[in-house]
């Protein structure tokens, strides 16, 4: 039975309870339906499970340990409406149901809260990092023989204000990061307008560019691979070279910060094996991420 005093249970300053209101309410607004088919057995609904799952990551508990604490929280079963409680098995298969365009649609929404709290225009950085999925340490894998896997390319856009972010691309491809720059900028512009654009010199491009000033009607500050070559080609590269401000650059390394805390908050470990539940298990750390950074400037229960 559900603690009904809610003002007594060991959560620290309600932080838990604040998580899940969130996450509700985005899974709510994002128009996941309740159950994915007519003939389902409703012993839970999507957005029960989704918000275990969102739940999970933020813990970083594992399958079978998460459902052995959600047993002993009365709190959070009052919360989510939860009857009984679901075998670890119910969660990881429904983590292979969900399709990933409903995690796009949550990660927007969860992005959003932001931007209605505070609508402020900011410069946006944008950087690139790598997530590992294999938690075999590099001695064990020299002493097996056996190679590790590869990496998975993450590139956000992040409010350098706030320190949120605004938008990822994952690759697991090792193309240049200034090919996938163009998909970045347009999905940052779409939830939140920037006066300019910085980023480090690994996207100094004629083309990315011309995309930011003539496209997206803002300013970039990319430095030049090479600022004291006799001759830049390009017209906003001449441009860029010079009156580069080295004031507004630093903010570049905005990226980088919010890559190290989402890294040391959820871990930058991937679990899963096949690909397709890597994606989905970096998305997962990106929309969780992003609510816990509206909850730290926010510093409410409801988001609605």
């Amino acid at each position: 039975m559900g603690n009904t005093n809610k003002e007594h249970y060991f959560f620290s300053d309600q932080k838990y309870i604040c998580f899940l209101t969130s996450c509700q309410n985005a899974i709510r607004l994002t128009g996941v339906p309740e159950y994915s088919s007519r003939y389902s057995r409703k012993d839970f609904n999507q957005h029960q499970l989704l918000t275990l799952l969102l739940f999970k990551e933020y813990l970083g508990a594992r399958y079978r340990d998460f459902v052995n604490l959600i047993e002993i929280m009365d709190i959070v079963q009052e919360q989510l409406h939860l009857n009984e409680i679901p075998h670890y098995s119910t969660l990881c298969k429904f983590s292979k149901r969900i399709p990933a365009s409903a995690l796009n649609r949550l990660f927007q929404k969860a992005c959003s809260f932001m931007s209605e709290w505070n609508n402020s225009s900011s410069v946006v950085a944008t950087d690139s990092s790598c997530f590992t999925p294999d938690s075999a340490s590099t001695y064990y894998s020299m002493r097996t023989g056996k190679t590790r896997h590869d990496y998975l390319k993450t590139i956000i856009s992040v409010d350098t204000t706030y320190k949120s972010l605004l938008s990822f691309n994952i690759t697991n491809s090792r193309c240049h990061d200034s090919r996938i720059a163009p998909i970045i900028l347009r999905a940052s512009h779409l939830v939140r307008k920037s006066p300019c654009y910085v980023m480090d010199k690994a996207y100094d491009s004629e083309r990315i560019h011309q995309l930011i000033h003539e496209d997206l009607k803002s300013q970039s500050m990319i430095p030049i691979r090479d600022l004291h070559a006799s001759y830049v080609s390009g017209k906003y590269r001449q441009i860029m070279a010079s009156s580069f401000d080295f004031k507004i650059y630093r903010r570049s390394n905005m990226a980088e910060t919010v890559f190290s805390i989402l890294k040391r908050l959820f871990g930058e470990t991937l679990f899963s094996r096949s690909h397709r539940q890597q994606v989905k298990e970096i998305k997962l750390k990106c929309i969780i991420f992003s609510i816990d950074r509206f909850l730290k400037n926010q510093r409410v229960c409801n988001v609605l």
